[in-house]
């Protein structure tokens, strides 16, 4: 990890949450995007598409969020939202929002998106994203991804609230085993529902849109 003197005094001046973005019309209308923060050939296809599906949402009016990664799955959602403008249908501008980690990993670009949130732990942070969004979308990585894939899910199926998160997991193959496991455990009836109630594995741009823009 490393810390600069810039790195420094910009977390000093980053709440730790700021309020306005928990709202639940901002909720709504915010996606949050995850995945590896490394770049691989596999994942190049992966990368494309997140790329594809992050600026689709931005066009639809929704704020997207991130840690602000410059490599990998999260580099393709990082850019890809810095460079599609638009306004949403009350006429305010997207943005490229993020919540960061402190101390900071070392590839984050802090210049280009909105710091709405600071936190101390991966963990930490997968709650901050819980609470300013409603969408999730997650596209492959490593064993980070996966804790942030089963944390989410794990709200839902404990969650007493009326309206679920949305959470899509993108890729059919890399996430088949996951969603086995979640079928075994409703199999024992150790969750109530089968796992397409708690999230939905997809494949295309096409399927990603429709789960997460419809009402």
């Amino acid at each position: 990890m490393i810390m600069n003197n810039l790195a420094v005094d910009v977390l000093r001046n980053v709440p730790a949450l700021d309020k306005r973005y928990t709202a639940p019309d901002m909720r709504k209308k915010a996606v949050v995007v995850l995945g590896s923060s490394k770049t691989t050939e596999p994942l190049m296809q992966y990368m494309d598409l997140c790329s594809e599906t992050t600026k689709a949402f931005v066009q639809s009016g929704f704020n997207v969020v991130t840690g602000c990664g410059t490599k990998g799955i999260m580099g393709a959602a990082y850019y890809a939202a810095k460079d599609a403008s638009a306004v949403d249908m009350s006429g305010k501008p997207v943005q490229n929002l993020a919540i960061i980690v402190s101390p900071l990993w070392g590839d984050e670009n802090l210049k280009d998106c909105v710091l709405i949130g600071k936190a101390y732990s991966e963990s930490e942070r997968i709650m901050k994203f819980a609470k300013v969004a409603d969408n999730f979308v997650i596209f492959p990585g490593g064993v980070t991804t996966l804790q942030e894939a089963t944390t989410l899910i794990r709200h839902n199926v404990h969650s007493k609230e009326r309206g679920l998160k949305k959470i899509v997991l993108v890729g059919k193959e890399f996430f088949a085993g996951l969603k086995q496991q979640y079928e075994a455990l409703a199999d024992l009836k150790l969750i109530k529902n089968r796992p397409d109630a708690y999230f939905k594995v997809l494949a295309d741009k096409s399927e990603i849109l429709k789960a997460i823009l419809k009402k």
